[in-house]
C-alpha cells in the first residue's frame, strides 16, 4: 500500500501552510480556553466512545468546532495539530504508526475545519442552532469525503461504496455536535463557559467509561464463544481447529464493502463463528476417513447443519439465527443441502456465511490475491452469490490475509494428515474416539442428557463461569468415567457446559502405550544380548526381588556418599569377590538420576538365588515412552525427562539390569552373580 502520492501530499500541504499561517494569526485572548478544551480533547482522543457495532466515536471534532467557533480557525488548527500529535506519541507505545499517516490525518483534519471556517462566515449571523448545525454539517461531509478519497487513493477502495449507509452513521456525530456546542455557544463570560465545559467533559466521561464497560462485557462474551468454538473443533480434527473463528474474521471484514447493516454485524459474526457446531454431533471417524464417504457417511455429514438448529436455539433468542446455520450449505444453484434452496431463496446470512467458509477453504491452500479472487469467480452463479463474489476485491483478499494465520497449506497438511493417520486404523480411530453432549443450566436447573455426575457438579462449574465471565474448563472423574468439561455462558445468562468422555481415549491409549512397551522389551532385550530387560508392568519386575539386606532413603546429595558406604559394607560381607568400584559406579550412577529426575527415592539392597540386587525405585514422572529406547541404549543419551546418561554404563558394568517406567515412577533393578 502506497500511503504517499498526489492525494496525501496535498492534504500535507494544506496542514502545513494552515499551521505556519495560525501561528502567525494567532492572539492570546483565549489562552485559558484553548489550553482547557486542548486537554479535554486529547483525553477524548485517546478514550473514544465504544459503540456496539464495534466502532468508535471520538468526540476531540466537537472540542474542535468549539474553538473554530469561539476562537476562530487559528485556535481550532493549533488544537488539531496538539491533540492529535499527542495521541500519536502515546500509540507508538503500543503500534509503530509511520509519521506520514500523522500528517495526513491533520491535514485531513485541519482541511475540513478549513471548509467548516468558511460555513461559519456565512451561518454565524443566523440561529446558533441553524449557524452551529451547518458548521458540524459541513465538518463530518468534508470528513467523509476526504477518507473516501484516501481509501481509494492509498487501499484501492471503490469510492462512495454503501454511501448511504456511511452518511446515516454521521448523524450522531452531528447531533451530539449541534447540542453540546450550541449550549457552550450561548454562555458569555469566561468563568462561566470554563464550568459549563467541564461539566460537559465530566458527563462525557461517565458515557465513555459506561461504553466501554458494555464493549467490554460483548466482546468478552464473544471471545469466550469463540475459544469455545476452537475446542470443539479440536475434538473433532486438529485440522479444523480455528476454522470457525476465521470465518467470523472474514465475515467481519467484508461485511462493511458488501452493504450489510451495521447493527446486526456482530450478530453475524458471531454466528458465523459456531457455523459448524453441529459437527460436534457427528462420530469423530467421519472427518479422519481418508478417501470418499460412503452414502450413510455422507447423509450423516449432511446432518450437521440440522444439528446445529437446535443447539443455536439454546445459545441465543433471535429466530432467526438457527435459519443462518441451517442454510448455509446452500448452492446458488439449488444443488446445496439441507433444502435445496436457490438463489434469492437462501437467506442472505446464510450467502454471506458460505462464502467466508469458501474463502477460508482457498486461503489455506493459496495466498496470490488474483489466484484467489479467480477460484471465486469459478464458483460464482452455482455455489456462491454472484453478486457477493462480485463485491470482494484486491485488497479484502490482501486485508484478510494480513489479519489471520491460516493453518498449513495443502501439501503439509496431506503429508500431516498421513503421518496421524498412520497411528490409528480405522477401527481403532472409531473405538476411542469417545462421547460428546451438551448440559444446559437454566435458572439453577440442570438439563443433562446424562446422569453420571450429580447436577450439583454442573451447577457448581456453571457458577465459576457466570462468575469469572470466561470459559471455564475442568476435569472429573467418577467410577472409571473421565469428563471432559468445558462450560461458557450465554447472553442470555444461562450456561452451556460441553461435556467429552475421555474414557475410550484414556483406555485405548493404555493399551496402545502397552502394545509398544512390549515392542520396545522384545527390541531392548535382543539388541543388550539379553543383558537389559525392560518390564511392561511393576508387578512382573517386583516378583524379581529377593529378602531385604539394607535399605536407604535417597532425598538430597549427602545420601549418594551415603549409599556407597552401605554398597562397600554390603560386599565386604556378601561378595568380596565382586569390584567393589565397578559396583558403587553403577549403583550410585542410577542413585544420582534419583536426585536429578525425580522428588525423592529409595535404595533396596537385597539377595536372591544366589545374586545380589541393588533396587533403585523413585517417584518421578517416568521415562516419556518415545525416549525409553534412546535412553537405554545410546550411549551418553540425555535429556531432560530422560533419567540421564548412565544405563548403557551400568549395564556394561553389571550382570543384568531390568527397569520398569510409568507415569508413577522408574524402577531400576541391578543384578550380580554371586558365583
Amino acid at each position: 500500500m502506497k500511503v504517499i502520492n498526489w492525494y496525501t501530499i496535498s492534504l500535507i500541504l494544506i496542514g502545513c501552510i494552515s499551521f505556519i499561517f495560525s501561528l502567525s494569526h494567532l492572539d492570546f485572548s483565549m489562552a485559558k480556553i484553548l489550553i482547557l478544551m486542548t486537554c479535554i480533547v486529547i483525553v477524548l482522543e485517546i478514550f473514544p466512545v465504544k459503540l456496539p457495532s464495534g466502532d468508535t466515536y471520538a468526540a476531540g471534532s466537537i472540542g474542535y468546532l468549539f474553538l473554530l467557533i469561539n476562537g476562530g480557525f487559528s485556535y481550532a488548527v493549533l488544537a488539531i495539530f496538539i491533540a492529535t500529535g499527542t495521541y500519536y506519541l502515546i500509540s507508538l507505545r503500543k503500534i509503530r504508526i509511520p509519521v506520514i499517516r500523522l500528517l495526513v490525518t491533520i491535514g485531513m483534519y485541519v482541511t475540513s475545519m478549513l471548509a467548516a471556517s468558511i460555513s461559519w462566515e456565512f451561518a454565524q449571523n443566523a440561529n446558533v442552532f441553524l449557524g452551529v448545525g451547518m458548521v458540524a454539517i459541513v465538518f463530518e461531509l468534508v470528513n467523509f469525503f476526504l477518507l473516501e478519497g484516501i481509501e481509494a487513493t492509498v487501499f484501492r477502495k471503490k469510492m462512495f461504496n454503501n454511501i448511504l449507509q456511511k452518511l446515516t452513521e454521521l448523524i450522531i456525530p452531528i447531533l451530539i455536535s449541534i447540542l453540546v456546542i450550541s449550549r457552550l455557544a450561548l454562555v458569555e463570560s469566561e468563568p462561566e463557559l470554563m464550568i459549563s465545559i467541564l461539566y460537559t467533559f465530566f458527563f462525557l466521561l461517565f458515557l465513555i467509561y459506561f461504553s466501554h464497560e458494555f464493549t467490554y462485557q460483548f466482546f468478552l462474551r464473544k471471545s469466550t464463544s469463540n475459544a469455545f468454538m476452537k475446542i470443539l473443533e479440536d475434538s473433532i480434527n486438529p485440522h479444523f481447529a480455528g476454522h470457525g473463528n476465521r470465518v467470523g474474521m472474514i465475515c467481519d471484514l467484508i461485511l462493511e464493502d458488501i452493504g450489510y447493516p451495521k447493527r446486526k454485524r456482530n450478530n453475524l459474526v458471531q454466528i458465523a463463528s459456531i457455523h459448524d457446531i453441529g459437527k460436534s454431533l457427528l462420530p469423530s471417524y467421519i472427518f479422519r476417513k481418508r478417501g470418499d464417504l460412503t452414502l450413510s457417511e455422507e447423509r450423516e455429514y449432511k446432518s450437521h447443519s440440522e444439528k446445529a438448529v437446535e443447539i443455536v436455539k439454546a445459545m441465543f433468542s433471535n429466530e432467526s439465527f438457527p435459519k443462518w446455520v441451517l442454510h448455509h450449505h446452500e448452492r446458488w444453484d439449488g444443488k446445496g443441502f439441507p433444502s435445496g434452496l436457490k438463489g434469492a431463496e437462501i437467506p442472505l446470512e446464510s450467502r454471506i456465511i458460505a462464502l467466508a467458509n469458501e474463502l477460508d477453504h482457498i486461503l489455506t491452500r493459496h495466498k496470490d490475491p488474483e489466484t484467489i479472487l479467480k477460484l471465486l469467480e469459478e464458483r460464482s452463479g452455482t455455489l456462491l452469490d454472484p453478486i457477493l463474489v462480485g463485491k470482494i476485491k484486491s485488497f479484502h483478499i490482501e486485508a484478510i490475509i494480513g489479519n489471520m494465520n491460516f493453518p498449513l497449506a495443502n501439501d503439509e497438511l496431506q503429508h500431516a494428515a498421513e503421518l496421524t493417520e498412520a497411528q490409528y486404523s480405522q477401527n481403532e480411530t472409531y473405538s476411542n474416539i469417545g462421547e460428546s453432549f451438551f448440559i444446559q443450566v437454566k435458572g439453577g436447573k440442570v438439563y443433562s442428557p446424562k446422569s453420571i455426575f450429580s447436577n450439583s457438579l454442573f451447577q457448581s462449574l456453571a457458577d465459576s463461569a457466570i462468575e469469572r465471565q470466561e470459559l471455564v474448563h475442568d476435569t472429573f472423574m467418577h467410577e472409571n468415567i473421565t469428563l471432559d468439561l468445558h462450560a461458557q455462558q450465554l447472553q442470555n445468562g444461562d450456561v452451556t457446559i460441553f461435556a467429552h468422555d475421555l474414557t475410550p481415549y484414556l483406555h485405548f491409549r493404555k493399551q496402545l502405550e502397552s502394545s509398544i512397551l512390549e515392542s520396545y522389551a522384545d527390541i531392548i532385550n535382543k539388541l543388550s544380548e539379553e543383558k537389559i530387560r525392560l518390564h511392561t508392568s511393576r508387578e512382573t519386575l517386583l516378583n524379581h526381588l529377593g529378602d531385604k539386606l539394607a535399605e536407604v532413603e535417597i532425598t538430597k546429595n549427602s545420601d549418594v556418599p551415603k549409599s556407597r558406604g552401605i554398597i562397600k559394607s554390603i560386599l565386604e560381607q556378601y561378595a568380596p569377590h565382586l569390584d567393589s568400584m565397578k559396583v558403587q559406579v553403577a549403583v550410585t550412577e542410577a542413585v544420582t538420576n534419583v536426585l536429578k529426575h525425580a522428588i525423592g527415592g529409595k535404595l533396596s539392597i537385597t539377595i536372591k538365588d544366589n545374586r545380589m540386587q541393588f533396587f533403585i525405585s523413585d517417584k518421578g514422572s517416568g521415562i516419556p515412552l518415545h525416549e525409553i529406547p534412546k535412553t537405554i541404549l545410546v550411549s551418553g543419551y540425555s535429556s531432560k525427562k530422560s533419567l540421564g546418561q548412565g544405563f548403557k554404563m551400568i549395564a556394561k558394568f553389571c550382570d543384568e539390569v531390568q527397569i520398569q517406567t510409568s507415569s508413577n515412577g522408574t524402577f531400576v533393578l541391578i543384578e550380580y552373580n554371586l558365583r
